[in-house]
């Protein structure tokens, strides 16, 4: 991770999310984690996934193609009456649990947690490099949480900020949506004290899902001090989604005014979420790339 005494200052940024590791074939896509959880014998998973977040984008669960933004668009019912005690011990052929207890007896958050980390770590590194502009010179702000900069194009790790955490590194891996509610909202006056308090703390959990995004911020903000040189920031595989704004607004308000955004669309749909972040954070210098 940078330190501030370490920090380079250049002219160049590059905000690095998810579609540039898939951009080297690695296996970093949320359909991945799916598999992945199939591999490892976790159905029990998949199924509480899908039974508390069901909302389906065409023929299939947002989770396995947007999976922030589905966490952020939980059932109330499903998690206010979620059990860990629904889940059942899967073991091997020899009869051992494939994961220890805590994977099993705890909160919904925390089995997002422990699963999402231990895929993670599993991701192998790509032998081959995808992009030609990627140079050691450069600042980078990686959503990412594998070491591809660093691995395979030798960037100085004091020139990367993994902002959500590095799994190599043993950070605690955020992965999480915007939507923060009033669990006191949903008390029920014709249940009992025990079954409110219930409802109460498994909202209380789903509320860690939220990114705490200003607070990572504030830990970063001397990273963010170090952009006021920056004139080119280019945007590479990241979904622009708007659990991540305040990022970017943090980006423009540090950067010099007349600094030059380089956007990468891969299909349609991501002009069109770059297109609004464009509009949200009130950018006036921008080009795509044809």
């Amino acid at each position: 991770m940078l330190t501030e005494s370490e920090t380079m200052h250049n002219t160049t940024l590059f905000i690095l999310g998810n579609g540039f590791d898939r951009a080297h074939g690695m296996a970093t896509g949320y359909e991945d984690f799916r598999k992945w959880l199939v591999e490892n014998n976790r159905l029990d998973v998949i199924h509480e996934l899908q039974s508390a977040y069901p909302a389906r984008i065409k023929d299939d669960y947002l989770l396995w193609s947007q999976f922030e933004k589905a966490l952020g668009e939980y059932d109330l019912e499903t998690v206010i009456n979620w059990s860990w005690e629904n889940l059942y011990l899967t073991v091997d052929s020899l009869g051992n649990q494939l994961f220890n207890n805590s994977f099993i007896d705890t909160q919904l958050p925390d089995i997002i947690d422990e699963a999402f980390t231990k895929w993670i770590r599993s991701i192998k590194m790509p032998t081959a490099k995808a992009y030609d502009c990627i140079g050691k010179e450069a600042l980078y702000l990686t959503f990412n949480y594998t070491d591809t900069l660093e691995g395979l194009y030798q960037v100085p790790e004091q020139q990367v900020l993994h902002i959500h955490g590095r799994a190599s590194k043993g950070d605690k891996l955020i992965v999480g949506h915007n939507r923060e509610i009033n669990p006191g909202d949903y008390w029920d006056d014709s249940l009992d004290m025990r079954e409110n308090n219930e409802r109460m703390q498994r909202l209380t959990d789903m509320n860690t899902l939220c990114k705490p995004v200003f607070e990572i911020m504030e830990h970063n903000d001397w990273f963010f001090k170090s952009l006021r040189s920056i004139k080119d920031i280019f945007i590479i595989g990241h979904s622009c989604e708007e659990v991540d704004y305040p990022y970017f607004y943090k980006v423009k308000e540090s950067v010099a005014k007349d600094a030059m955004w380089h956007f990468n669309p891969y299909c349609e749909d991501d002009e069109v979420r770059e297109r609004r972040l464009i509009k949200e954070i009130g950018v006036k210098n921008f080009v795509f790339k044809a």
